[in-house]
């Protein structure tokens, strides 16, 4: 049966009309898109477009440099590859983590870590890993793609001119820590000086980062540079070292354990110092693993100890130069004046020993001196009295930190009636001071203070702070010196420094006990020491000498003092056969071989 032509009409018109319901369906649903994606969604989806177009880098600022005194660089910055990672582009930190520590061969739980440490859509890159090597970065590059957010930058990292030169010296950088941080003073991921100068002028050393914010491509590529920050460069610092006597001294220390160092007693510039043994400090300008660390910190020769500073020891007959001096102050001895040096000496019912077992007879105090008889001490050490022993001590500032800036610097310690009370609440007794009259007992220095109290009677009784920096060099050209600081004045006559001049003296060239530091052609003066420890002999109550602490402390040339030397060999027996050869190269090394000393600071 055929249509009529007015159904088929109708038919038509009805499917006309379903086509434009579709279509007008259609462009509801994209217009319903478009608004959610205009209105709804466009902050966020606008937002997510810039952090997939737009990054911001940090550009780093190159660390001021420490020189020594003739402008020869101590440190260097040397480019270093850093890995770092922005949080908010990253979207899987599972999977993002887990591929970086394969590649890296690094444990996945630190890279966490320090991930979790900062907001999730934090724009700031995170430095997950410093020192990179080529190696390391090509794995990197190769697997870019699959790694949103991670960037490999150029940065300074410290370098060091030798394996352990100058380790407690110029201390180390490392990343500071969350107690760091919670100071204020420091961003996260900043370098700061942990230990030595590098700690002690570290506000002057440490520069301002600057920053970029960049366009990139799809793949992380730069693009341009939208905007810039500058990053402000470190000041240098130009210390009062002498590069090559730091080396001669650390030559001269090797394989022993102790501290060494050198000083002008004119102004109190600190020339050298060195504490053995030494670490690796090299190992701490790039990233340090855990087994390393914990092998240093368990080192039973505890090479992070600064011995200079932070040793305390008992100054053993170092300390007769203080009672000579309060003995002729005071008048109860005069140059002229003997008393009997035996080899043993009794007080009650105890005995006292000479270091060495023989009888001298009647000496003078220039010969107890030059000779280091104990016997001798014991007995003016009694006449003078523990109050003005301590007093005179105390003049020369020994038992008092000597404020060279140094972290952890220990005190030492002049014991005295009153400090025996108060520590051990028992009386001060005369073989107390006895013990004392020779430097052992209670009483304890460092070898800074012995530097410094040295310093003091070679240059007639001026106390000069230690001083290590000269003066800073600001980037914009600007220059803050550091003058030297005079902490005090020993108030003794001036016969009395003529005297213990003479003396020190004799010790080195009248065939005493510091013969071996003597040097031809220019007079050195110093006195050596046996500082006793309390090691017995096993299975017995007998003291070791093997494991007495040696002394030499000491200036030259004795007629115009310009270096003051001094020398602790822990263990090392005696002051005479072990640390004053070890002097004896130093000054030989500083007057014959290393000529800008002769003319350290005018």
């Amino acid at each position: 049966m055929r249509r009529r032509p007015g159904t088929r009409e109708a038919e038509r018109r009805r499917r006309l009309a379903i086509l434009a319901a579709v279509v007008a369906g259609g462009f509801l649903v994209l217009a319903g898109q478009l608004w959610h994606l205009q209105i709804m969604s466009g902050d966020e989806l606008r937002a997510r477009s810039e952090r997939n177009r737009l990054r911001i880098r940090t550009v780093a600022a190159p660390r001021g440099i420490l020189y020594d005194r003739h402008g020869v660089p101590l440190v260097e910055n040397r480019p270093a590859f850093t890995l770092t990672l922005i949080p908010r582009e990253v979207e899987d930190r599972t999977v993002v983590l887990t591929r970086l520590a394969d590649l890296l061969g690094a444990p996945r739980q630190e890279l966490a870590e320090r991930l979790d440490r900062v907001p999730p859509d934090s724009p700031w890159p995170i430095r997950l890993q410093r020192g990179l090597t080529l190696e390391e970065v090509t794995r990197l590059e190769e697997w870019k793609l699959e790694l949103p957010g991670v960037a490999i930058e150029v940065e300074p990292q410290r370098g060091y001119p030798g394996r352990s030169f100058g380790a407690h010296l110029l201390g180390y950088v490392r990343e500071v820590s969350e107690a760091e941080l919670r100071q204020g003073r420091y961003r996260r991921g900043d370098l700061a000086g942990q230990s030595g100068l590098e700690r002690l002028y570290d506000d002057d050393l440490r520069g301002r980062d600057g920053a970029e914010q960049i366009e990139v491509d799809a793949f992380g590529r730069p693009i341009r540079v939208i905007a810039r920050r500058d990053p402000v460069p470190g000041a240098h610092v130009h210390t009062t070292i002498d590069r090559r006597i730091q080396r001669l001294v650390e030559q001269a220390m090797e394989g022993r354990t102790g501290a060494a160092l050198v000083l002008d007693p004119r102004n109190g510039d600190v020339l050298a110092l060195v504490s053995t043994p030494t670490f690796p400090v090299e190992r701490f300008a790039g990233p340090i693993d855990r087994e390393t660390w914990l092998e240093l910190v368990a080192d039973p020769g505890r090479p992070l100890l600064n011995r200079v500073v932070q040793g305390q020891y008992p100054p053993g007959s170092l300390f007769k130069i203080v009672v000579a001096a309060a003995a002729l102050q005071a008048g109860i001895i005069t140059p002229f004046d003997r008393l009997p040096c035996p080899a043993e000496w009794t007080l009650g019912q105890r005995t006292f020993h000479n270091w060495e077992e023989r009888d001298r007879g009647p000496l003078t105090l220039y010969e107890a001196i030059v000779r280091s008889c104990n016997t001798f001490f014991y007995q003016l050490g009694l006449k003078v009295g523990v109050e003005r022993l301590a007093r005179t001590a105390q003049a020369f500032w020994l038992g008092r930190p000597t404020g060279a800036g140094f972290a952890g610097e220990r005190p030492g310690l002049v014991p005295s009636p009153d400090w025996k009370r108060a520590a051990e609440r028992a009386p001060w007794q005369p073989g107390d001071t006895v013990v004392l009259a020779i430097g052992q007992g209670q009483v304890a220095v460092t070898p800074l203070q012995v530097g410094r109290f040295m310093a003091g009677v070679a240059n007639g009784g001026l106390l000069w702070r230690p001083r290590l920096v000269e003066w800073v060099e600001a980037p914009d050209g600007a220059v803050r010196r550091e003058a030297p600081t005079l902490q005090g004045r020993v108030e003794l006559s001036p016969l009395v420094f003529d005297f213990l001049r003479e003396a020190l003296r004799g010790v080195v060239n009248d065939g005493g006990t510091g013969k071996a530091a003597r040097l031809p052609g220019i007079a050195v003066a110093g006195k050596t020491a046996t500082a006793q420890t309390q090691a017995m002999r096993e299975g017995e109550r007998r003291r070791r000498p093997d494991q007495d602490h040696a002394w030499f402390a000491g200036y030259a040339p004795a007629e115009d003092p310009r270096v003051v030397v001094v020398v602790l060999v822990e263990r090392g027996g005696m002051g005479g056969q072990t640390a004053a050869p070890i002097a004896g190269k130093i000054f030989k090394g500083i007057f014959y071989e290393t000529v800008a000393a002769l003319g350290v600071s005018g």
